[in-house]
């Protein structure tokens, strides 16, 4: 009877973890200045810039215009930002950032999704969907 109780609380408890004041599974919004969503945006622009293969020209962060964060079996940080192309060759740059901004503007609206699981020091781009942004 114990074990069955044991069992019981453990997964009645595993639906509704909270992640802040956040239920697992469920995203919610997060500041676009903080740390970890930088950290995360930084890393989705470095791996669009690497699997952009039809572009010279790196891209980097314009504006970051929404944030969320979901905690599934690690962490999603759900970001919307516009790039802007930068004057660096995008095969000769790893960090973008430094780069000035084309003085042919192209810019593209981005959805990234960042998949991070700390416990293993994983991070990866599981979302990337960019379409050309017209003013």
């Amino acid at each position: 009877m114990f074990i069955w109780f044991c069992i019981f609380v453990f997964a009645a408890s595993g639906c509704c973890v909270n992640a802040g004041n956040t239920m697992t599974g469920r995203s919610h919004k997060v500041p676009v200045n903080s740390t970890k969503v930088l950290r995360a945006a930084q890393f989705a622009v470095l791996e669009f810039n690497r699997a952009n293969v039809e572009e010279q020209f790196a891209y980097k962060i314009v504006n970051i215009t929404s944030a969320k964060m979901q905690v599934v079996a690690g962490i999603n940080y759900i970001m919307d930002m516009l790039l802007g192309r930068t004057m660096c060759k995008r095969i000769y740059t790893a960090d973008s950032e430094p780069c000035v901004l084309h003085f042919n503007p192209k810019e593209l609206q981005c959805h990234f999704v960042v998949t991070e699981i700390p416990w293993e020091d994983s991070r990866a781009l599981t979302l990337n969907k960019c379409h050309p942004y017209n003013h």
